[in-house]
């Protein structure tokens, strides 16, 4: 059975989690945010819309557009470089971070909790069961000295009666 402290470590442990997923969806939100804001600042640059006027003129020039378009996913790379560091260092993702962090210590400090407590009965039944058992031998003990007096004084009185 696990006690009241048990208990409310283990909810504490839940909030914490359902806290930290709330903020992780949070920071993927923001994520997908910066992704999109990412794909539209690429394709207002000027690569982006060169190589959009070269596909369109090159019905010919295939090889062309093929260059601007490594242009145009170099520009991409570089700009979702950029905006992936900003991420990192956004408040979601800080706390996001936070938040799992402390849900993770709230579950260590419910699961001590808990090994604690089980601890603490096993030990508590074990000194219960060595008192019990002693008390017992303890019983018997006395009790073999005692039907040993009885026999003895038993026995004086039986050769009084008869007269020896």
């Amino acid at each position: 059975m696990a006690s009241r402290k048990t208990k409310k470590q283990a909810a504490e442990a839940r909030k914490q989690i359902k806290s930290a997923a709330q903020s992780l969806t949070k920071a993927g939100g923001k994520a997908l945010k910066t992704a999109r804001a990412t794909a539209k600042e690429v394709a207002k640059t000027r690569d982006a819309k060169a190589a959009k006027k070269q596909a369109k003129a090159a019905g010919k020039a295939v090889r062309s557009a093929a260059g601007a378009a490594a242009v145009l996913v170099k520009t991409a790379v570089a700009r979702g470089q950029k905006n992936a560091k900003a991420l990192g260092k956004s408040k979601e993702v800080k706390t996001a971070r936070q938040a799992t962090r402390k849900a993770a210590d709230a579950t260590k400090k419910a699961a001590r909790t808990s090994t604690k407590g089980a601890r603490k009965q096993t030990s508590a039944a074990l000194k219960k069961a060595k008192s019990t058992g002693s008390s017992a031998a303890k019983k018997a003990q006395a009790s073999g000295k005692k039907a040993a007096s009885t026999a003895k004084s038993r026995a004086a009185a039986g050769r009084k009666r008869v007269g020896g």
